[in-house]
């Protein structure tokens, strides 16, 4: 004679089948909130790697005039704020540039001379002209013409420090953070061969005038549950020339030794 299931067994069988659907779902949850956390963590360093290329590529074809002396005009500027570890404390760096790095082919300056200013803004910073809607990295652009107005009774400021002339432009969101260190001459390197490469760069630029041999650049971005940090290292290729402003390194690579004297 066949029995039927009993109150217990029936209750019993109920709440297996709400511990497998409560485990199942919890799995589900975790996967899924991982897997977001991961996509969001990818975009994040894709972005993050595109702004450091744009910004290697500008360093790169940093621009120095051929004129047989050095200009503050044309000079590397880092403005030291800290460690990078929050937006206030970011560091920020100047300097003359051609080539569409940062300001896209299809700018009206990418094939002249401009002045270029990199920054970490966060979102509600009203020091310009206009409220910053995303934190990230941003970049102000100024033309070498801006620079040097032709009416000598123009008293107008055309530097960065005024902010009504150049709105931040916006290069990538996600970056919480940046710090930028240099070495200021290929001397440096080899006077300290062998320490760790931490003690090759300082925090500091004094040079104005001139452009440093390499940079460090340590970009910060933060995710929902995910901080991280991207360096890179950028040997700019006209450092010698703008120490004396008048030749260029391939130039000298021609130089022809005769009796022991070059000349």
């Amino acid at each position: 004679m066949r029995r039927a299931f009993t109150m217990i067994e029936m209750l019993l069988a109920v709440l297996m089948v709400g511990v497998l659907t409560t485990l199942s779902f919890l799995t589900f949850s975790a996967v899924t909130e991982g897997w977001q956390r991961s996509t969001d963590y990818i975009d994040k360093l894709e972005r993050t790697d595109f702004a450091l290329e744009q910004i290697i590529s500008a360093l790169r074809s940093a621009y120095y005039p051929h004129n047989g002396a050095q200009e503050d005009a044309y000079g590397f500027i880092l403005e030291n704020r800290g460690e990078g570890e929050n937006e206030r404390n970011s560091d920020r760096i100047t300097w003359s540039k051609k080539g569409s790095a940062i300001v896209g082919s299809a700018s009206s300056i990418a094939d002249s001379v401009h002045r270029v200013q990199v920054m970490v803004l966060e979102e509600g910073n009203n020091d310009y002209r206009d409220t910053i809607e995303v934190t990230g990295l941003y970049a102000r652009l100024c033309s070498d013409s801006a620079l040097r107005p032709n009416d000598d009774n123009d008293e107008t400021d055309y530097s960065f420090e005024n902010p009504e002339l150049y709105e931040p432009v916006l290069i990538a969101d996600g970056i919480v953070g940046f710090n930028c260190r240099v070495m200021a001459t290929k001397s440096d390197e080899t006077s300290r061969k062998g320490e760790k490469d931490d003690k090759l760069f300082e925090d500091d630029y004094t040079a104005s005038n001139s452009l440093p041999y390499k940079v460090e650049l340590t970009f910060k971005m933060k995710t929902e549950k995910t901080d991280a940090s991207v360096m890179r290292i950028v040997t700019i290729p006209i450092h010698e020339q703008s120490l004396d402003g008048s030749d260029t390194p391939a130039g000298r690579q021609t130089e022809v030794k005769k009796g022991g004297v070059r000349r």
